[in-house]
């Protein structure tokens, strides 16, 4: 009877596991689609133990570092600036300011010494342009002290004005040029003579303004009674008509 039993329930089971399959069968495309979207087949997928894969650039020879362009900065380049100086036009107009420091151009005659075959001392005069800002007398003694000019020494004109000679300073009252030296002007290597010499090339070259019609010689801005020993007198202003 037991046995009867046992049979009887394996046959229901076979039939059942055969009912299933059929209506598995039948339906199989659904109830893959319904174990796909509830992740059930997942469940029995293999799982895998390796790492996920990583891309790796391979390592560059010394040389190739060497030979290989630098990267691009991140940094932007700067621009190149150029910078361009616009000239003052020409016809800009000049102020009157800068009149008034323009330098200016006088023609004026100079007194140099001339040295004839015989020994004579004569006076020899040259035009040169001078230049100047307000003080066309005072920039005109400036250059009598600085001594004539190489092409002027061809000529044979020399200065016995001492080259150590300064001027301090220049101004006329009335008629007369007060000029101001520095010691040196009491020095000349030709004594009297000399100092006569050195005196005339200063009255003379003074007196070609037309204000100017004598000179009086200051040494540091006192006035002396002589100049040097040999006793040149120089306490009155001095014209042409002095020597």
């Amino acid at each position: 009877m037991a046995k009867k039993r046992r049979t009887l329930g394996c046959l229901f089971y076979i039939a059942l596991v055969l009912l299933v399959l059929v209506v598995f069968l039948f339906n199989r495309s659904r109830v893959q689609e319904v174990l796909e979207k509830t992740g059930f087949t997942r469940l029995f997928e293999k799982q895998s133990d390796q790492p996920a894969e990583v891309l790796v650039e391979p390592l560059k020879s010394d040389e190739q570092e060497e030979e290989s362009p630098p990267p691009p900065s991140s940094e932007a380049e700067p621009d190149e600036i150029v910078i361009t100086v616009e000239k003052e036009p020409a016809t800009k107009p000049v102020t009157e300011k800068q009149k008034e420091v323009q330098t200016k151009i006088r023609q004026s005659r100079l007194f140099f010494i001339s040295v004839t075959t015989e020994g004579q001392i004569t006076m020899k005069g040259v035009i040169r342009g001078v230049e100047y800002t307000d003080a066309p007398l005072t920039a005109t003694l400036e250059a009598l002290l600085q001594g004539p000019t190489t092409v002027e020494v061809n000529q044979g004109l020399i200065s016995l004005i001492s080259p150590q000679t300064r001027i301090n300073t220049v101004y006329i009252k009335g008629n007369t040029a007060y000029v101001d030296f520095n010691e040196a002007i009491r020095f000349n290597s030709l004594g009297r003579e000399g100092m006569i010499a050195e005196l005339k090339q200063v009255v003379y070259t003074a007196t070609e303004f037309p204000t100017v019609k004598s000179v009086q010689i200051l040494v540091d801005g006192e006035i002396s009674r002589y100049l040097g020993p040999e006793g040149v007198a120089i306490d009155k202003p001095l014209g042409r008509d002095s020597f």
